[in-house]
């Protein structure tokens, strides 16, 4: 496991914060990116989020930047979207792959692909 090294010495003058950013695992920190790239994949912004979640912008800024907790109750108020979007980023490090169902126009052309394949040997574009 990766961890973020501080010297003791170099730990005075910081404040709370600061002591609590430079002692946290990289892991964390890598968690915390991937949280916010799924909230901006799905478009939403501090005030979407504010809106959506009942939360103030700045408590969630500071959520998902390590500054407060994240606790159970604030990923569970994550819209719907960004939790799936989560699970499709973090699939692939457990080896899963993430394939949404498709329906209509989309689902006959992949169809209809994969049995031209099927019959003639070749991948169809």
């Amino acid at each position: 496991m990766l961890m973020s090294v501080i010297h003791p010495g170099a730990a005075v003058g910081l404040t709370a914060v600061d002591r609590l950013r430079s002692n946290r695992s990289t892991s964390i920190d890598l968690e915390l990116e991937r949280i916010r790239r799924a909230i901006a994949d799905c478009g939403y912004t501090l005030d979407a989020l504010e809106s959506v979640m009942g939360k103030g912008r700045a408590y969630i800024h500071k959520v998902l930047h390590g500054d407060k907790p994240m606790s159970l109750a604030f990923i569970t108020m994550l819209p719907d979207d960004v939790k799936v979007r989560l699970i499709e980023l973090w699939g692939p490090e457990f080896g899963l792959v993430i394939v949404r169902p498709v329906t209509g126009p989309e689902a006959i052309r992949q169809f209809v692909g994969g049995l031209i394949g099927l019959l003639t040997g070749k991948a169809a574009a």
